[in-house]
């Protein structure tokens, strides 16, 4: 599983067609929708460019305001006139964290004939709804980390990453560990399913070249006790605790060190996330508390992309954007639109094939495919002085196997 919007779980675009005139007034829902056949692309001047966006939507896995990025590029475009005269149309589908739910989720929003598909932030989610998907030829750019979800699994080349990979996580925040931090011995807890355990495996491979000391735990995603593997990293004694799961395991390890005094560093995939959604108070992130973060991390980046982003999100949303809401989807419809504008069509192996072909500087930095249409490189590590988050270190040019 993993990366899950709510949680994640976290990227889109939009597009541009060959001829343009009247645009359509912009409609939004929240879920989904109405019955129909199967996806078609719209080519009509003046039709709405219709995307379906892909989310947790609801239950203790979602994350108000997770969609904000994504309605944020979608109304500056429609602003600005829409893509080649199209208006951009869009419907929201609740996937929840199961592979049926997405499953359920892909077959609504397949009848609402998408031109684009974005988001999904369950690797297994994803790779359930793959047939679905392929079988509608639909654009589809995702937030999902595990090689379950790429082309080459998946049976398309027309999916795109917009967010790291496993294998780039691991690497990035396992360099941070042994050469920044210098630790020595390692408990490494991750929950059972599929991205969490192959980035298990991956960072038990890494310690074990760097010459670091492991032990392992795996625990359910549904994890209500942590105490045990934390008694065992202060008994080890551990320099680091890397633990992968979610919010939630990520909230119950950090109250569960603190309450049994264990003092060493702590990674994790979302700790700022957990802070967000009050599963523990923010006084309890430190700069002894490191995160991978759930979505990319304009915020701490500074560049002039993130900082237009920034300016824009707060002045519609009244707060400033933080890692925990999904950002790579507002750089994900931009991808879109100059894909299409580039390919001068709205087909989508034509889009495709220019999305491959695109360098853009993002809010979230650099994107630009690899042959797995990885499209991002770069991590932004995060740690927390004063319950403030704050850039612990960007890893940059991390390549991918999937």
């Amino acid at each position: 599983m993993r990366k899950w919007y709510g949680f994640v779980a976290a990227a889109v675009g939009a597009a541009v067609v060959l001829g343009a005139c009247s645009s359509s007034k912009t409609t939004s829902s929240n879920t989904t929708a109405s019955a129909g056949s199967s996806a078609t692309t719209a080519t009509g001047a003046g039709q709405p460019l219709k995307i379906a966006y892909m989310s947790i939507l609801s239950g203790p896995y979602a994350s108000p305001g997770s969609d904000n990025a994504f309605k944020l590029a979608v109304s500056e475009i429609n602003a600005n006139g829409g893509i080649m005269g199209r208006q951009i149309e869009y419907k929201e589908f609740n996937t929840d964290i199961t592979p049926q739910g997405a499953v359920t989720a892909t077959d609504l929003a397949l009848q609402y004939k998408p031109d684009l598909v974005i988001g999904y932030g369950v690797s297994a989610g994803l790779k359930a709804s793959a047939s679905a998907l392929n079988s509608a030829g639909v654009v589809v750019i995702h937030n999902t980390l595990d090689s379950i979800t790429s082309p080459t699994s998946m049976g398309s080349q027309l999916t795109f990453r917009l967010s790291l990979t496993v294998a780039q996580n691991a690497t990035g925040a396992d360099n941070f560990l042994f050469q920044t931090q210098n630790v020595k011995k390692m408990t490494v807890i991750n929950t059972s399913d599929s991205a969490p355990s192959d980035g298990a495996t991956q960072i038990l491979s890494e310690a074990k070249t760097a010459g670091v000391a492991t032990q392992h735990f795996v625990v359910s995603p549904a994890v209500t006790d942590l105490t045990a593997p934390v008694l065992a990293a202060k008994s080890f004694p551990a320099d680091a605790i890397w633990e992968w799961g979610y919010p939630t395991t990520d909230g119950l390890l950090i109250k569960t060190a603190a309450a049994n005094g264990y003092n060493g560093d702590i990674m994790t995939f979302s700790a700022q996330s957990a802070a967000a959604l009050g599963l523990i108070p923010k006084t309890l992130l430190t700069n002894k508390i490191f995160s991978i973060p759930v979505s990319c991390a304009p915020e701490v980046l500074n560049t002039a992309a993130a900082q237009k982003y920034d300016a824009a999100y707060t002045a519609k949303y009244g707060t400033a954007p933080t890692s925990a809401v999904a950002n790579e989807n507002y750089d994900a419809v931009y991808l879109y639109m100059n894909a299409v504008q580039q390919a001068k069509s709205f087909d989508a192996h034509a889009v495709a094939t220019a999305l491959g072909n695109l360098d853009y500087q993002g809010v979230c930095g650099e994107e630009k495919s690899d042959s797995n249409h990885n499209l991002l490189h770069s991590l932004a590590l995060l740690t927390f002085p004063n319950s403030t988050e704050s850039l612990a270190k960007l890893v940059t040019n991390i390549p991918s196997p999937y």
